[in-house]
């Protein structure tokens, strides 16, 4: 389990939104990935680790991305358009398919022929990378342009503005803002949440490093969304993610190591109001 846990107290029944952001913040299940990323560019290098991260903009399934970041050049993008028919797609990319999908990888292709600049092309803003990706990428969202900016800060050491994040969400945390607060517009009630979160002063995985910020709390909104539908729990992503890696070698597995402690599902009672 992350180093985080030992700076908090964390709740056995999870009521509140703030709860369940420290909780999500503290195990790693705001996004696991970036945890086995970042340890990935201190033995692989930053070259290896960006081109990962480029893979897993494709079909979003990191055994996927494993594979191809050991390929340079055109044998990156090569492989990954040889898998396009059969490779795993995880839940952020499960439309990519057909003829959206190719134009999607073309496009990718284009902008970075040489995968391990995609991210050096990119602004260090969240505006500009939104912009970045409308002039030139074809299946890039607001789901995406996040991802990006994510990638980059806390996987890649990049800094990045994420001014304007407020106003361009996606679909579902716009939708958990505005069930914490239906009597502001979107963006406001996405800044009163922020403001919910920054009261604790909880640090920022994978690194902990800096305190969390509107990245960590527009995962957690989204989280805490799905967990009150009844379709996520608190450490389900561990257990997607470490299941996507089995079977693709031993970087792979090495990868696996490096995700948070699995949490076991009863740990944590969901209550939330």
């Amino acid at each position: 389990m992350s180093s985080q846990t030992t700076l908090v107290e964390l709740p056995a029944v999870v009521r509140t939104f703030e709860q369940y952001a420290m909780v999500d913040f503290a195990i790693g299940d705001n996004d696991p990935v970036y945890f086995a990323v970042v340890e990935a560019n201190d033995l692989w290098g930053t070259p290896w680790a960006s081109r990962f991260c480029v893979a897993m903009m494709t079909y979003y399934h990191m055994g996927t991305a494993v594979t191809a970041a050991d390929q340079e050049g055109k044998h990156f993008w090569d492989y990954l358009k040889s898998r396009f028919n059969e490779a795993p797609r995880g839940a952020a990319r499960r439309h990519f398919r057909g003829n959206n999908g190719l134009a999607g990888l073309a496009s990718m292709e284009k902008y970075a022929a040489v995968p391990e600049i995609f991210f050096d092309k990119m602004p260090s803003s969240f505006l500009g990378i939104k912009d970045q990706c409308g002039k030139h990428l074809y299946g890039f969202g607001p789901y995406f342009w996040l991802k990006i900016a994510d990638y980059m800060d806390r996987c890649l050491g990049f800094s990045i503005d994420y001014t304007g994040l407020d106003k361009h969400l996606s679909t579902e945390p716009a939708r958990a803002a505005a069930q914490l607060h239906p009597d502001m517009p979107i963006p406001m009630a996405f800044n009163a949440a922020c403001n919910r979160i920054y009261r604790q002063n909880l640090l920022a995985p994978p690194t902990y490093n800096r305190l969390v910020g509107p990245a960590e709390v527009e995962t957690a909104l989204c989280d805490w969304s799905h967990a009150k539908k009844g379709t996520n729990w608190l450490g389900a992503d561990l257990i997607v993610k470490r299941d996507a890696l089995k079977g693709y070698g031993g970087k792979a597995a090495m990868m696996s190591d490096w995700l948070p402690t699995l949490v076991p599902r009863e740990r944590f009672m969901l209550s939330l109001i």
